[in-house]
């Protein structure tokens, strides 16, 4: 889980069974989610590393997740490649990620920022979103192929996330690493 943060996503996949290594260069991230999947008695491996390490120093993982994270980085096509790196052959790669649409800027910043105060505000740069085809140049850079695309969306009513088509505003991708 690149870019783990607090743990969010890691400590559910590793209650599903899951051996999973949370990566976050943030060391303070690091030491709360460690510390709340230990009170859990949830076995997460955290790590204050960037991936760009990790793949420096030759690990290799059958799947990869970079949820959330990609908007925020300097430079995403390096970093998609990089994170796609640490896939092993046969391997997948999760991302998600918002679009950039006038449509999300209107949700995901002037709603969620401003508005709702869900985030910060100053969480998100609109210029940073990446549209569908942009994260599918980098992953396909980094040798991996989309096999699926799907919008998430929000439902205010239910207070629930789902998938559907719409990618205008929140979007995952998947991809595989070829087997050589």
């Amino acid at each position: 889980d690149v870019g783990c943060g607090g743990g969010v996503l890691s400590e559910p996949l590793a209650r599903l069974g899951a051996e999973v290594t949370g990566l976050d260069p943030a060391v303070t991230n690091v030491k709360i989610a460690q510390a709340h999947a230990d009170e859990a008695g949830v076995p997460v491996r955290y790590r204050a590393e960037t991936i760009e390490n990790v793949v420096a120093g030759a690990e290799r993982f059958d799947v990869v997740c970079a949820m959330e994270v990609v908007e925020h980085v300097t430079d995403m096509p390096a970093f998609v490649r990089t994170a796609c790196a640490a896939v092993k052959p046969g391997g997948l790669f999760f991302a998600a990620t918002i679009n950039r649409t006038m449509r999300s800027f209107a949700l995901a910043i002037v709603g969620a920022e401003y508005v709702l105060n869900w985030l910060p505000k100053g969480t998100h740069d609109w210029e940073k979103f990446i549209t569908p085809d942009e994260l599918r140049d980098a992953v396909e850079a980094g040798g991996l192929s989309v096999t699926d695309t799907t919008g998430v969306v929000f439902n205010p009513l239910t207070g629930r996330w789902s998938a559907a088509r719409d990618t205008a505003v929140n979007y995952m991708i998947a991809a595989e690493k070829p087997r050589p």
